[in-house]
């Protein structure tokens, strides 16, 4: 079968991004992240504190990539210690880890990060309000939720004032 002419230029690309967060036996949380893509390959660590939600340690490496924006530059990744995961990280991290004079490889995987940090404390409360049986049941365990963690409060949908939790009571 002889292929096309056009067949031959269709260009082919993929990309896959895991990350996940686990509870370590001193109370902190590790946020391992993998970026992988056809012209890309990199992996971080990011060690969060509990309950202060600041990153103590991080650490990254880029294994294989096409340009040399972020190659041997690992050590910029020390500029997020100290940060806190929560309200204006996005723009902290964007402003110290990635634009012109940082990586914005590396900033992308520590919002990732952030991210996977942050589902690990909503997993369990998603879970209890998927499992409600009632329409009451379920309000119950949403305001069950934003009393009992005050870092939903952080998300948009939970902000202070907001019209959710005014009816809600919380």
């Amino acid at each position: 079968m002889v292929q096309s002419f056009v067949d031959n230029r269709i260009l082919s690309y993929t990309k896959n991004i895991h990350a996940g967060a686990e509870n370590l036996d001193n109370g902190n949380t590790m946020a391992r992240v993998r970026v992988d893509d056809t012209f890309l390959s990199a992996e971080l660590e990011m060690e969060v504190k509990i309950p202060d939600l600041k990153i103590v340690s991080i650490q990254g490496r880029i294994i294989r990539s096409f340009t040399e924006e972020c190659e041997n530059n690992a050590e910029i990744l020390q500029r997020a210690m100290g940060m806190r995961v929560g309200s204006g990280i996005t723009r902290l991290v964007k402003e110290t880890i990635g634009g012109s004079n940082g990586c914005n490889v590396f900033a992308d995987m520590i919002m990732e990060g952030c991210n996977a940090v942050i589902m690990g404390f909503t997993v369990d409360e998603l879970d209890k309000q998927l499992a409600a049986e009632t329409d009451e049941a379920f309000g119950q365990v949403l305001k069950d939720m934003l009393e009992n963690n005050p870092r939903v409060g952080s998300c948009i949908a939970f902000v202070e004032g907001n019209e959710l939790r005014r009816r809600l009571g919380v």
